[in-house]
Parts: structure tokens; sequence; C-alpha cells
């Protein structure tokens, strides 16, 4: 088979992502078998074949896979009796490494800005079609203290840092070639914010909209010095619209939920660590505490190989990201997580636009989660590198 005709059965492949994501959350509502994990494991393994067969910098790799393939001989044996919980705990966690490296070296014309513009309109559509039909879940069905529609995706902060991702990189994209359809993006965004902006989602638009503002300053300058008459009542409305749109937001429904859920009545009642941990961080550090005191009652191999994944879940995780990967890894495995980790950001070579968005997520992980550890989110961190490399195409 010829080298374009492989590079475009992987477009399609991975153009089918978000319908793949789409399955998987009705599987997961319905208690169902689910597809996501497998097809993305097809995916790493492809990648770890390809990297054997075409880096030319081996002997990184075969270090990497033999401290990896160790380390999970070990990691699998203490915890045998969870299986393949732990084997799926440690494909997600050293699949975004992975993934990297895959796509530094992988050449494909076809994984540019226009493709990622595909899977934003995809996810923007399989979020939003059916709502307009009175279909789908809400989260409250699962967290009584939270209010955020999830279509029939399962898990919330996963399907908006999707978004946080595409989202930069498809408008860089209409900015410059489609700005015939550019509003239609726009509002089809702007919806699917006031039903899922979670707090993450709407600090991340707001860096996101500061970046494109200091990006294109002179082209926005130049602009309103010669059309600011013209302008000046669009930027009325929207500001009118603004105001108008933040009390009904998802962000604000969601906040009122979780103050009334807590009976948290003036803003003195938030003056506690319990409180801004409940509000702010979700339960997130009670979650850390309880995994820590376990962690540190382990024993001694416990401490050096982790808890594992299956007890954790037992305790309920942190949610964030570098905690889950240390406590359910130890020490051991997460020194070669962050090794592993290290060599393949050493590798890519983002800059601009690309490296904002790494960079914005990489920060994400450390509050919220469902980014390092997420194969439906790593996915497309991963590849901002290839899309990188094709900047022009």
């Amino acid at each position: 088979m010829k080298k374009k005709d492989l590079s475009y059965i992987m477009y399609i492949f991975l153009l089918l992502f978000p319908f793949i994501d789409f399955v998987t959350g009705i599987a997961t509502w319905e208690g169902w078998l689910s597809i996501g994990l497998l097809v993305k494991g097809l995916l790493l393994v492809y990648a770890v074949f390809y990297l054997f067969k075409h880096e030319y910098k081996r002997k990184p790799l075969w270090v990497l896979f033999f401290l990896i393939l160790g380390y999970s001989i070990v990691y699998l044996s203490i915890h045998s009796e969870a299986f393949f919980i732990e084997v799926s705990n440690l494909i997600k966690i050293f699949y975004l490494p992975i993934l990297i490296l895959f796509f530094t070296y992988y050449k494909n014309p076809y994984l540019n800005k226009k493709f990622m513009t595909w899977l934003l309109l995809f996810y923007l559509l399989l979020y939003l079609v059916p709502y307009v039909f009175g279909l789908g879940h809400n989260i409250s069905e699962v967290y009584p203290n939270k209010e955020l529609y999830l279509s029939y995706f399962y898990i919330g902060n996963e399907l908006a840092n999707v978004f946080i991702i595409l989202i930069p990189i498809a408008f860089s994209y209409l900015i410059m070639n489609k700005k015939s359809i550019l509003l239609l993006f726009a509002v089809l965004v702007l919806f699917m914010l006031l039903l899922l902006g979670t707090k993450a989602m709407y600090l991340s638009m707001v860096f996101i909209l500061v970046y494109f503002l200091w990006y294109y300053r002179k082209k926005i300058g130049t602009f309103l010095k010669s059309h600011f008459k013209k302008v000046l009542i669009p930027i009325v409305v929207l500001l009118l619209a603004i105001g108008f749109y933040l009390p009904r937001s998802s962000l604000v429904q969601n906040i009122k939920t979780t103050l009334e859920y807590y009976e948290i009545e003036t803003l003195t009642d938030m003056f506690s660590l319990e409180r801004i941990d409940q509000v702010i961080y979700s339960n997130r550090l009670t979650f850390l505490y309880n995994v820590h005191q376990v962690y540190m009652d382990s024993s001694l191999s416990s401490k050096f190989f982790g808890l594992g994944r299956a007890q954790i879940e037992q305790i309920k995780d942190v949610e964030i990201d570098i905690f889950d990967i240390f406590y359910s890894i130890g020490i051991v495995g997460t020194l070669v997580y962050l090794g592993t980790f290290w060599y393949a950001i050493y590798s890519m070579k983002l800059k601009g636009l690309y490296l904002f968005v790494f960079c914005l997520l990489i920060l994400i992980s450390c509050f919220s989660g469902h980014v390092l550890i997420s194969p439906m989110v790593s996915t497309y961190l991963a590849l901002l590198v290839s899309v990188s490399k094709n900047e022009n195409s």
C-alpha cells in the first residue's frame, strides 16, 4: 500500500475519534462494554511499532521500553488481583508521552489545522444536537452538587479539555482561511459554553481570548482606527449579550447548585479550607488527603510501586493527574513516567499557539485533572505536535 494511502487511512481513523468517544460515553452511561480504550490502545500499539521501525534514535527508546516493561511486570505482579484494571491504568498513564513521541516522528500531511477544525465541528454537533431534541444526560445524575449538560459524554472535564485544545487551533485556521463560516463556529461554541462551561473552561477561554487579542493586536488596532463607528454598536450589543448571558451560564448555575448543596449563604461562609475545597476544588483536597493517608500507612512495596488503581478507586481518586499517577504507580513508577515524559517533551518542537495550548492543558492538569491520563484528551494534546509540523498546509 502506498504511503499516501496509509496516511489517509490514519486521517480517517483519527477523524472517527469524536464518534468513538460519543459511543463510549453512551456505553458508560448504560453500563455496557466500552470500546474507547480498546481503539486507542490499538493506536498506542501502532505508535510503538512505528517508533521502533522508523525512529533513528532507537537506543533511548529501547531504554524507555525496558524501563516501562520491567516496571509494569513488577507492578502487575503486586496488583495481580485486579489485572485488567491495572493494565488499563498503565496504558492511560504512558499513553500521552508515547503518543507525543509518535507524532513527533510520524509524517502525515492530512493532520493539519483544517483536520482539527473538522474535529471541533464533530464534537460540537455531537454535544449540541442531542440537547435540541431533549436527549442526553446531566452531571447532576452522578453528582447532585453539580449542574452541567453532558449530552451522551460521561466526564464533563474531559470534554471541556478537548474543546480547550481544539477551539484555538480551529479558530486560528478559520480566521486565516474560512472567515465566511467563522460566525457559525462562534455561535456553536457560545451555545456549548452556555451548557458545558466548567470553571477550568471559562478561565481557559479568558486566557485564549487574551492570547488572540495580543497576537492580532496590530490588525485589531488598525481596524478599530478606521472602522470605530461601525463596530461601536456591535461591541455594545456584545457586552450587553455577555451581561445577559453570564447569569444564565452553566458556570453560574453550577456555582449556585454547589452553594445551595453545601448551604453557603454568605461570603463569610466561604472563609474556611473546607468550603474552598468543596466549592473551588470540588472536594479534591479531601480526596487527596484520604489517599495520602492510605499511602502513608501502606507497605514499603506499595510506596515504591504504588497502591494500584483498584485500591485508589475504592477510596476515591484525587482527580488531579500527577497525584493520581503518583499514588497509583508509586515512587519507582513515577520516576519512569517522568523520564518518559521528559524525553517526549524534549523531542517535540512546539512553539507559538501550539506551545501555548499545550502549556495551558498542563496547567489544567495540576488543578482539575483529566488531561495526562485521559486518552480522550491526550490524543489531541499529542496531535498538536503533528499539526504544528503542517502549519502551512
